[in-house]
């Protein structure tokens, strides 16, 4: 593939970056003396605005949505660093499709989750932004395919197996929503992403098996 050439990894990063630039210039008030970028008004998720109200793009646009720069800065990167692989294994239309169902799937499980006494009797309420559930199905994905790849982490700096990094990952978002911790809600979308990428690279590596015999 040519670096030049427009990829869906790439207009990811682009969207979510012009959505958050034109978020910063373009604010809406929502209460006295308060206001929230214009996409976080009219793009996040949460259970009442989308399921109550019907307003069902935001099961989607949430995903392009960011809370602050180092939000979409941490997202971002990881998008970069595992994305570019996992679209060349499925091709760009399925890629696109695996993470927006992951990120789908994300915001589902954790209105799953808040039906529980796990959170707040407000859950329905709080608003979900971010592409974390859509990126970490992909990390899980990259996991799948190439459990031995090493990872260098910044914070802590220390190198591990993809197979590794996965079950920390799925670690901590399970100990943090077990134990209601701060973002379990978030946690909770995390997980719910982790769980759609693995079942999609299950069946994905079923469906490829099943092509030979």
């Amino acid at each position: 593939m040519n670096r030049g050439t427009l990829t869906v990894t790439k207009a990811l990063i682009i969207i979510c970056v012009v959505v958050h630039l034109v978020g910063m210039f373009r604010q809406v008030p929502v209460a006295p003396n308060y206001s929230v970028p214009i996409f976080f008004e009219l793009g996040a998720f949460s259970w009442f605005k989308c399921m109550e109200e019907m307003e069902l793009w935001r099961i989607i646009s949430y995903q392009f949505v960011h809370a602050d720069v180092m939000h979409l800065v941490f997202n971002m990167w990881a998008l970069f660093f595992f994305g570019p692989a996992i679209e060349h294994i499925m091709g760009p239309r399925r890629f696109l499709a695996f993470y927006l169902t992951c990120g789908v799937a994300g915001a589902l499980f954790s209105a799953l989750l808040g039906c529980t006494i796990l959170y707040t009797p407000y859950w329905a309420f709080i608003p979900m932004v971010g592409a974390s559930a859509a990126i970490y199905g992909v990390m899980i994905a990259t996991a799948f395919l190439y459990p031995h790849a090493r990872i260098s982490l910044l914070f802590p700096p220390v190198t591990l197996t993809m197979r590794a990094f996965a079950l920390i990952i799925i670690g901590i978002a399970t100990a943090v929503i077990l134990f209601n911790g701060n973002n379990a809600g978030g946690e909770a979308g995390h997980l719910g992403g982790i769980i759609m990428g693995l079942i999609i690279m299950f069946i994905w590596k079923w469906r490829t098996r099943s092509r030979y015999y």
